[in-house]
C-alpha cells in the first residue's frame, strides 16, 4: 500500500471537520475565500478554459467515468483480494476530489447569504406584499412580451442563435457590475452542456463545472428560457453557490441589462414563483392573476410544460432526491425547496427600491 493513499483518507477526515467549521464562520469565508482567493481563482480557470468552444469540464467527467469504470471492473475480476488498499485507494481519490470541490468552488456554500451581501432585509411578508410584487411583475412580463411580439396572443419566439444569448448574458453581468462591483465577471464565458439530453431527462436546465468554472447550460430548453437559465450559472461561475441566490442574481442581472429578451425571460420566472406563493396563500388572487397572463405567455408557460413532460421518466424524481440531499448536505437546510426563496428576495429588493 502507497503511504499517499493513507495520508490522502487521514485528510479527508481533517477536511471534513475543517467543512464543519466554516459552516459555523460564514464572515470568514466571506471575507477569506469569497472576496479573498475566490476572485483569482475562478478568473484563471475562465481563462484558462473560456476560450475553448467547447466544454472542457463535459469531457472530463466523461474521461472520469470511463476511468472509474474501469477501475470497478479491475476490482471485482480481483474478487476483491486486497480490499484493505482498495479502500485506502478509493478513499484517497474521494479525499482529492473532495479537496479540489471546495478550493476550486465549494465554501461559496458557506458565504453570507445574498441578502446580508446585498443589505436586503427578510422579513415575514404578508400576502399584500406578496400581490404588490406579483402585480409589478405581470404588468412587466406585458409589457415585454407585448414589445418582443407586438401580439398578445402570441407566444415569444427566439430565433437567435445561443452564441448571441450567452454573449447578451455576460453583458447584463457588466452592468449589473457598475451597481453591485461584488459582481464583477471578468473572462466570462457560457457554453451549452454536451449532456443536454441527458440533463433534460434528469430535469436539469444547466450546471456549473466547479473543476473548470464553465458555466454549462442545457440548449434543448425553449429559447426564452436560455437567458435567465444562463444568468442563474453565471452567479454560480460569480461565487454564489447556493440556489436561491444565483437565482436572485440571475434575475438582477436580467432586469438590468435594458435588452428586452432578458428581461422578459427574468420575469417571466420570477411571476411564476410568486404565483405559486400566491396560490398556497389566496386562491381566489391566484386566478384572478393568472386570468390577467395574455395567451402569448400562457403559450410560452405551455411550451415550457410540454418540454419537461416529453422528458418525464421514472428515474427523474431519483435524480431530484440525490440533489435535493447534495444541497442540504451543503448547507442549504431546504434541499431544492431553496429555489422558491426568491421569492422573499423579490419582495425585499421591491421595497428597497420603493424606498429610493
Amino acid at each position: 500500500m502507497q503511504k499517499w493513499h493513507k495520508i490522502a483518507t487521514l485528510f479527508l477526515g481533517v477536511q471534513i471537520i475543517f467543512v464543519y467549521y466554516l459552516r459555523k464562520h460564514p464572515v470568514f469565508v466571506e471575507t477569506y475565500y469569497s472576496n479573498g482567493i475566490y476572485p483569482y481563482i475562478a478568473s484563471f480557470l475562465r481563462f484558462l478554459f473560456g476560450w475553448i468552444p467547447f466544454s472542457v469540464g463535459d469531457i472530463f467527467y466523461f474521461l472520469v467515468g470511463i476511468w472509474l469504470v474501469y477501475k470497478v471492473i479491475r476490482f471485482v475480476k480481483s474478487r476483491a483480494k486486497n480490499w484493505k488498499y482498495s479502500f485506502f485507494h478509493f478513499t484517497a481519490i474521494i479525499s482529492i476530489i473532495y479537496f479540489l470541490f471546495h478550493l476550486l468552488w465549494g465554501f461559496n456554500y458557506y458565504r453570507l447569504p445574498i441578502q446580508e451581501n446585498l443589505n436586503l432585509p427578510l422579513k415575514k411578508y404578508t400576502i399584500e406584499d406578496l400581490t404588490l410584487v406579483t402585480e409589478k411583475l405581470l404588468i412587466n412580463v406585458q409589457e415585454t412580451h407585448f414589445k418582443l411580439t407586438n401580439n398578445d396572443t402570441i407566444p415569444v419566439v427566439i430565433n437567435l442563435p445561443l452564441t448571441e444569448l450567452f454573449t447578451a448574458s455576460d453583458v447584463a453581468y457588466s452592468k449589473l457590475a457598475k451597481k453591485y462591483p461584488q459582481l464583477n465577471y471578468p473572462y466570462g464565458k457560457v457554453k451549452k452542456s454536451l449532456y443536454s439530453l441527458p440533463l433534460s431527462y434528469m430535469g436539469f436546465s444547466g450546471y456549473l463545472n466547479p473543476f473548470t468554472n464553465e458555466a454549462q447550460v442545457n440548449y434543448l430548453v425553449p429559447k426564452y428560457d436560455i437567458p435567465i437559465i444562463a444568468t442563474h450559472e453565471i452567479a454560480h461561475q460569480v461565487g454564489y453557490a447556493k440556489e436561491s441566490d444565483a437565482n436572485f442574481i440571475g434575475y438582477l442581472a436580467c432586469i438590468h441589462s435594458k435588452d428586452i429578451l432578458l428581461e422578459y425571460s427574468a420575469n417571466l420566472m420570477a411571476l411564476n414563483y410568486c404565483l405559486n406563493a400566491i396560490y398556497y396563500s389566496d386562491k381566489e388572487i391566484y386566478k384572478e392573476m393568472v386570468n390577467r397572463i395574455p395567451k402569448g405567455v400562457q403559450l410560452n408557460y405551455q411550451e415550457n410544460r410540454k418540454f419537461w413532460h416529453l422528458y418525464k421518466n421514472p428515474l427523474e424524481p431519483y435524480f431530484k432526491n440525490f440533489y435535493d440531499l447534495f444541497l442540504k448536505s451543503n448547507n442549504q437546510h431546504f434541499g431544492i425547496k431553496s429555489y422558491s426563496k426568491i421569492v422573499r428576495l423579490l419582495i425585499a429588493y421591491d421595497k428597497k427600491e420603493s424606498q429610493k
